[in-house]
């Protein structure tokens, strides 16, 4: 069975933005497509903005659960994450993101971009 987990990120944006106003939401739906971070396996959503993603495990980890925002700034990868549960069961994917290049991040985004939307048409 197949769950569909479309994802919205509220991002602040920079004060360069301030004329489409205070934040900017972001969607996040298109994918998923599997990878492995941290040896457990995640989908990975790419976001409108066509160089975002949101990281989510494919399964709760001993009934913890959060999700991984990444995103780049200029040359650098910003991840940002958020959930319960013990954070050392989050840091090897946490780590493994981090260490992406922009390069990578894009190649990702756009493996999941691919996929169609994982939300339910309306009836």
């Amino acid at each position: 069975m197949k769950i569909l987990v479309p994802v919205l990120v509220l991002l602040l944006a920079p004060p360069s933005a301030a004329a489409i106003g205070p934040e900017a939401l972001l969607v996040c739906e298109s994918g998923p497509v599997q990878r492995e971070f941290g040896k457990a396996s995640w989908n990975v959503y790419a976001c409108a903005d066509g160089k975002s993603i949101v990281v989510v495990p494919l399964a709760a980890m001993d009934g913890e659960f959060g999700y991984f925002f990444v995103t780049p700034n200029g040359g650098e990868i910003v991840v940002a994450g958020e959930g319960w549960g013990q954070e050392a069961s989050f840091q090897p994917a946490f780590q493994q993101l981090k260490r992406f290049t922009v390069v990578e991040l894009a190649a990702l985004a756009k493996s999941a971009k691919a996929v169609e939307p994982a939300v339910s048409p309306d009836p």
